[in-house]
């Protein structure tokens, strides 16, 4: 049975998209709850681009909305809320989860696989999280091309249930992660983390942007000054629009009505 979303925790919709506004350590904390009880389910971090993209890939947004917990990861989803009058309070930020979880169990090193990435971050990501004293059962990323629902889908599927994990983190990248765990959220007996570059950022292929960059809502500018070429126009041109939105929502317009 698939784990069902928090009861008595505020839900907050920004830019059509319901964010359980909990915070990191409530959310590690559910993480390790979920994993302990033996209960499915799949977590999904929606930053600024994932909801842009959602508003014209509906198969990317029906996975987050069908995600059993879906936390804001970036500030500017905070400052978004802020101007829409809808305020969500904390942000999450995914790459932080599988150290954050290693943390919370206390020594306990309940099973954890590690799925995406090209060649090699996998493992490499899985010799750092073990040194901070995590249990790391599998560690792999699929070839290039890999494509859900494929044969190389179905072997990597059997493989992370044969080690036993119950938790999976899934560094795919977006859309393609959220799509992964909803196509196998009732597959797998373990916890599944969207963690989207976290990976790259845990084997040290991807430098961190600075703690205080992070905090104020400043990394995507140390990402762009990184990677020009790969994120210019998703932080340029497409992400502004949801500050646009957000305008328009605080004096009373639907952005997922009207959306341009």
């Amino acid at each position: 049975m698939s784990a069902s979303a928090p009861q008595a925790e505020r839900v907050t919709t920004i830019a059509g998209v319901g964010f359980h506004d909990i915070g990191f350590a409530r959310t590690v904390d559910r993480i390790v709850e979920w994993a302990r009880s033996g209960r499915r389910g799949y977590v999904c971090t929606p930053n600024v681009d994932y909801l842009v993209r959602s508003h014209h890939d509906v198969a990317f947004r029906e996975s987050i909305l069908a995600a059993d917990l879906r936390v804001p990861d970036g500030m500017w989803v905070i400052y978004g809320s802020r101007i829409a009058g809808r305020r969500l309070h904390a942000t999450v930020t995914g790459r932080l989860l599988p150290e954050g979880v290693v943390r919370a169990m206390d020594g306990e090193q309940l099973p954890i696989a590690l799925f995406g990435g090209p060649s090699g971050v996998a493992q490499a990501a899985g010799k750092r999280l073990e040194a901070s004293g995590g249990r790391v059962v599998e560690a792999f990323g699929p070839a290039m091309g890999f494509v859900i629902g494929s044969a190389e889908d179905a072997e990597a599927v059997e493989r992370i249930k044969r080690s036993g994990a119950r938790i999976v983190f899934v560094g795919l990248g977006a859309p393609k992660q959220e799509g992964w765990m909803f196509r196998h959220r009732d597959e797998l007996d373990a916890v599944l983390v969207g963690i989207g570059a976290g990976l790259d950022v845990l084997a040290g292929r991807v430098r961190e942007a600075p703690g205080w960059m992070t905090r104020s809502g400043l990394e995507w500018a140390f990402r762009l000054a990184h990677e020009p070429r790969r994120l210019a126009r998703r932080y340029l041109i497409d992400d502004p629009r949801f500050l646009w939105w957000m305008l328009r929502e605080r004096v009373g317009r639907r952005p997922d009505r009207d959306v341009t």
